[in-house]
């Protein structure tokens, strides 16, 4: 069996756009200049990025920044890549505590998979409902279709809570990416597929976050305003939550300072600004009591909007 060969890299300054490979690393990999690549991640799905090279040296970009993202990447976490070939590699992931990163485990694409299929036999009526712009909630529409059985795949096929085999369902929302348009079987028990699996959470949650994003993009105000999306680490400890580096290091102040950050329904909080040079400025000290007190989640998408040098107003999308 061939050697597969690996490579380290250890978060330092500012790694959320593009991430340097290894010199010596190239000698295994195309010396092309531009080239398509794929990150597998410790969830076992994968990411596409792009491999850059310059005079300034080789980068993962492009997909890289989205990758980072979802996985919650941080300053002085260590990574391992190994490269399977075909401009392919297998990413683990280790905290700073030299352990590789659990909670990593079950995360997904931004993109993600189809939550419904549907495989034809024998004919139901199934009864379903659209939204359209929010205009035709109340509408129902009959629809026929024919199926054997409804396979709901979750996140992790191998894994998370899955339904056992001889498990029916039987008055089950999902939503059909096929057309767009939310289904609800009735009366109709069948088994689902062992490998048919639900994420912890509610499988319409991804949903909900894509409408959370939409409603956060078309916000608009005279003021400066920068849009983050909470990842796992804005919601655990040390509750930190990082501000993107072309939003602070134009409109924030250089030293360390107290903002007074208000929530949508104007309550005041105090949190610590920390500027860092060569990575995003922090909000620390002070975050998670807003945090707790705004009830925040992990999706949800936070726009602040600086209205005065040292006051951030904070509008939550859910």
């Amino acid at each position: 069996m061939e050697r597969k060969h690996h490579f380290f890299k250890v978060l330092l300054g500012d790694f959320s756009q593009r991430l340097g490979i290894p010199v010596q690393f190239l000698k295994h990999i195309s010396t092309a200049t531009s080239k398509s690549v794929t990150l597998r991640g410790p969830s076992g799905r994968c990411w596409n990025a792009e491999l850059n090279k310059s005079s300034k040296g080789t980068f993962l970009c492009g997909g890289w920044a989205e990758f980072a993202e979802d996985h919650a990447l941080r300053e002085y976490e260590f990574l391992v890549f190994r490269y399977d070939g075909d401009f392919c590699f297998t990413v683990k992931i280790f905290g700073v505590n030299a352990c590789e990163r659990e909670d990593l485990f079950t995360v997904m694409q931004r993109k993600r998979r189809k939550l419904c299929e549907v495989k034809d036999k024998s004919r139901r009526h199934v009864e379903s409902s659209m939204d359209v712009g929010h205009m035709l909630r109340s509408q129902a529409i009959k629809k026929e279709v024919q199926s054997d059985d409804v396979s709901v795949p979750g996140p992790d096929a191998d894994g998370g809570n899955c339904l056992e085999r001889s498990e029916t369902i039987e008055d089950v929302k999902i939503k059909s990416e096929c057309d767009d348009i939310p289904i609800e079987i009735i009366h109709s028990p069948k088994k689902v597929n062992k490998r048919s699996c639900s994420r912890r959470r509610q499988l319409v949650i991804h949903e909900e976050r894509s409408q959370a994003q939409e409603a956060a993009n078309s916000f608009t105000s005279k003021f400066p305003f920068v849009t983050v999306k909470l990842c796992q680490s804005h919601i655990t400890k040390p509750y930190v939550i990082r501000l993107p580096r072309a939003f602070s290091h134009t409109h924030l102040p250089r030293k360390k300072s107290v903002f007074i950050i208000k929530d949508p329904n104007m309550k005041s909080w105090e949190v610590t600004h920390i500027p860092h040079e060569r990575d995003r400025d922090h909000l620390s000290a002070g975050w998670y009591n807003f945090f707790c007190g705004n009830d925040l989640k992990l999706g949800d998408v936070c726009v602040f909007e600086l209205v005065k040098p040292l006051q951030l107003n904070v509008h939550i999308f859910r």
